[in-house]
């Protein structure tokens, strides 16, 4: 009769957990969860300073480096014609690794966020202003996205400034998921990016 009511407590122990955690879930709320070991990404596939910069500096010509770098993708400013008296904009999407439903960046991004701080103290953008922009993957509401896409373009802002790029050559804004990458797979991993958007100078 002991081991009945033990397993029938511990049954109800469990239906809670299942319904808090579905509740919190409907909500946008974080879910507690067991932290998932992950390794270091190494740092040969991280993108380069060189390849950032690349990305985000203007030629002699006006015209932008629309090249494909590894671990880079355009971003969809990077093609984009501006004013003769502007300099034409740039952009590059980057995979940087937050927390789950989080705006704290994964030390698996550490080499790719110390390599942005680089590129963009460089010498060669040194003329430029960066607008973050941060997106979600399609998963939980509009609303929910929205707030956690700002927060992490927060998030790299503050680590920038944090590491030598001067605050007034940045701006920060979130997207949501608005601009899928894959929108045949809204919860695909590369829906949850930051883009880098360069003008001016």
């Amino acid at each position: 009769m002991k081991a009945i009511r033990a397993l029938s407590r511990f049954a109800a122990v469990l239906v809670l957990a299942f319904a808090t955690a579905a509740a919190a879930q409907d909500a946008g709320q974080a879910i507690p969860s067991s932290p998932v070991p992950s390794s270091p990404v190494p740092s040969s596939l991280a993108p380069s300073v060189k390849s950032i910069v690349d990305q985000l500096k203007v030629n002699k010509d006006d015209s932008i480096n629309t090249g494909a770098t590894r671990s880079l993708r355009l971003g969809s400013a990077a093609a984009a014609t501006t004013a003769a008296e502007q300099p034409p904009s740039a952009s590059i999407s980057m995979q940087i690794q937050f927390a789950f439903n989080s705006d704290r960046i994964e030390g698996v991004s550490a080499t790719t966020m110390s390599n942005l701080a680089a590129a963009l103290s460089s010498d060669e953008l040194k003329g430029r202003r960066f607008q973050v922009v941060g997106y979600t993957d399609g998963v939980g509401s509009a609303l929910y996205n929205l707030r956690l896409s700002q927060m992490r373009a927060v998030a790299v802002k503050n680590y920038l400034v944090g590491h030598g790029v001067a605050a007034d050559r940045l701006k920060s804004e979130g997207k949501g998921a608005g601009e899928l990458l894959n929108k045949a797979d809204p919860a695909a991993a590369e829906n949850r990016r930051v883009e880098i958007v360069a003008s001016g100078g």
